[in-house]
Order: C-alpha cells, then sequence, then structure tokens
C-alpha cells in the first residue's frame, strides 16, 4: 500500500472517530428520552421498546470497539494490554454486541412487517407485552452462543499505528479461516437478504395497499430509514467477509474499513429517526430545553410513527 492510501485511511478513521464521539451523547439522551417517554403514546408500543434496546447495543458497540480497538491503534493504549490471557475478550465482545444489534435490526423489520401486512393482528394478538419481553431477551442471550466458540483459542493483536488498523489472529489458523468465514456470511449474506425481503416487502405493501394522509411522504421515509439501515449492514457484511477471506496479516485494510462503517451504522438508528420524525425531534428538543412540553397528539402522528 502507498503512503498516500495509508494516510487517507487513517484520516478517515480518525474522523469517523471524531463524529462518532461528538454523536455519542446524542444517542445516549436519544434512549433516555424514549425511556421516559416509554408509558406515554405513542411511545409506549413494542416497536419503541426494540428501539430502546437497538440503540442501547449500538452504544456499547461504540464505546467498546473505540476503547478496545481504536485507542490502541491509535497509540493511545499501550500494545501489551492485549498479551494478557484475556485476550479473547475484545473479540468475543464485539461478537456479542455485534450480533445483539443484528437481532435488533430484524426484529424491528419484522415489527414494522406485520404492522403493514397484518395491522389488527400485529395491535391485538401478536405484539404482546410478553412476546416483546421474549424478543428482547433473545435479543440479549441468544449472541452468547455465537460468541462461546471464540474461548476454545487464544488470540494475537498487532496494532498498526500508521494505518490506525488492528491485526488479530487466533492460534488456530484453521478456527479462525472458519469461525469468521461462518460469522461473516450469517453478518452479510443472512442477515441482510432476511431485513431486506421484510423491508422489500413492506414497501410492496405501502405502495400498492396501505392508505394514509400522505402516502409519497410515508413511503419515502420508510424507504430511507430501511435503505441506511441495509446499506450499512450490507457494507459492514462485505468487509466482514473480504476480511475473512484474506489471511490475517493482509486483512488491515478491511477492518480499517470496516470501523468507518461500523461507526455509521451505530450512529444511523438514533439519527434517522431524529431526522425523520417530527414527533421524536419535538420530544428530542423538549428534554434540551428549546420547547416547552405540550405533548404528543396520538391522531396526527401514531400512523407515521408506526410506520417508521
Amino acid at each position: 500500500m502507498t503512503i498516500a492510501f495509508l494516510d487517507v485511511a487513517i484520516t478517515i478513521e480518525y474522523v469517523s472517530t471524531a463524529i462518532s464521539l461528538v454523536c455519542l451523547p446524542i444517542n445516549i439522551l436519544f434512549v433516555y428520552i424514549l425511556f421516559v417517554e416509554r408509558n406515554r403514546p405513542p411511545y409506549n408500543t413494542p416497536f419503541f421498546r426494540l428501539c430502546i434496546h437497538l440503540s442501547i447495543a449500538d452504544i456499547l458497540m461504540e464505546l467498546f470497539s473505540t476503547f478496545f480497538f481504536k485507542f490502541p491503534s491509535f497509540g493511545v493504549f499501550p500494545s501489551t494490554f492485549y498479551k494478557e490471557n484475556w485476550s479473547v475478550v475484545p473479540i468475543a465482545g464485539m461478537q456479542y454486541l455485534g450480533h445483539a444489534q443484528a437481532f435488533g435490526i430484524i426484529f424491528i423489520a419484522v415489527n414494522r412487517f406485520t404492522a403493514v401486512h397484518y395491522p389488527i393482528k400485529h395491535r391485538q394478538q401478536w405484539w404482546t407485552p410478553k412476546v416483546t419481553k421474549t424478543l428482547l431477551l433473545i435479543q440479549w442471550i441468544t449472541p452468547l452462543f455465537f460468541m462461546a466458540p471464540l474461548f476454545s483459542t487464544d488470540f494475537k493483536f498487532l496494532f498498526s499505528h500508521n494505518s490506525g488498523s488492528v491485526i488479530f489472529a487466533a492460534s488456530d489458523a484453521r478456527f479462525h479461516k472458519n469461525y469468521f468465514l461462518a460469522m461473516a456470511m450469517v453478518d452479510g449474506i443472512l442477515i441482510n437478504l432476511i431485513v431486506l425481503l421484510l423491508y422489500g416487502a413492506i414497501f410492496i405493501r405501502v405502495h400498492t395497499h396501505v392508505v394514509v394522509r400522505k402516502p409519497g411522504e410515508l413511503a419515502l421515509r420508510l424507504a430511507l430509514s430501511a435503505f441506511i439501515i441495509f446499506i450499512c449492514y450490507l457494507a459492514l457484511g462485505v468487509c466482514s467477509l473480504l476480511s475473512a477471506l484474506t489471511p490475517p496479516p493482509d486483512a488491515w485494510v478491511y477492518r480499517t474499513m470496516w470501523f468507518v462503517v461500523n461507526d455509521v451504522l451505530c450512529n444511523s438508528s438514533a439519527l434517522v429517526l431524529l431526522a425523520l420524525n417530527r414527533p421524536i425531534r419535538k420530544a428530542f428538543t423538549r428534554h434540551l430545553g428549546v420547547f416547552s412540553y405540550q405533548g404528543v397528539s396520538t391522531k396526527n402522528h401514531n400512523s407515521l410513527l408506526q410506520a417508521v
């Protein structure tokens, strides 16, 4: 790789890290607002319960990846920090939080799918508090099974301060290749395919059947939200696949790309919902003290919020 390419890569990662840290308070405040408003319509719906937990996973992933991978790459932490017996913990943590995000994305897509295709059963039968709690337990417990195999081996880390990236390799080369290739296929192919099919079905239904006050605006909001989520996960999956297919010593460039895309993904949920939904923006600014509280009209905004 040329020196110019290295300079561009490290600059992009520095910029994405700085922007993510600036956006972190916004994400935290977003979760706080949804939590405070959780018993007030329309925020007392399963959709916003799922949003809270997805945003928590996003925040934890951003903090974890920054402190355990980026800062050592930037020279903030000494590399000896990763030469102890617990070297598997950073990798396991990333796998756990990444799949917690993935399940959150899938469950939100399923929620939107049932809301559009089966609105009556969606409200009255399927999305009960018990079902929502069960899905949230699945979101946080199932990733444990994805990261469990990692504890059967050790990892070695090599931090490149020139590229701002990190290379890690399991002591068992065969395990390293098989495990990360399998995870890359799950994240990059299976999850993206599921989300794409669900949102594709939503778009078709909204375009041909659903009657709302502003159908064009609703379709645009749905399309933009789904597009950002899908593109982020698609790009993340491509980086994961390329990294898994590349020998560890040569995989640094894909790891750098992965961390940049991950920064975008971790900040997309809160920012997209704030950008595309006026009631959420009003609640956000009200808690900042910009506007006084006048309540949220569920009559005017419920259908729009339910469609995001």
